[in-house]
């Protein structure tokens, strides 16, 4: 989900308009972002290892492998089919 796709859900679940949507949006980036610097390294830290563990936990999801398809198993023959 990019930014664009957040200021559509936004507007369309909160009944504004997309730009009051973008302002919302900007102004809790920045808060956020205000208050992780006033707290220094500290906070800075902490954020970087949440989202150290939600890359970790991404590329898991993504590196796990496809179900097994609903299709029956090939039938192959267990034994040799000509004379011995």
């Amino acid at each position: 989900m990019n930014k664009a796709d957040l200021v559509d859900k936004i507007a369309g679940a909160c009944e504004i308009s997309k730009a009051q949507a973008t302002t919302a949006i900007d102004t809790a980036v920045s808060s956020i972002t205000g208050a992780l610097k006033k707290r220094g390294s500290g906070g800075s830290d902490r954020v970087r290892h949440f989202l150290d563990i939600t890359e970790k936990q991404e590329r898991a999801q993504s590196a796990k492998p496809a179900p097994p398809s609903k299709s029956p198993p090939a039938r192959s023959r267990s034994f040799p089919l000509g004379p011995n």
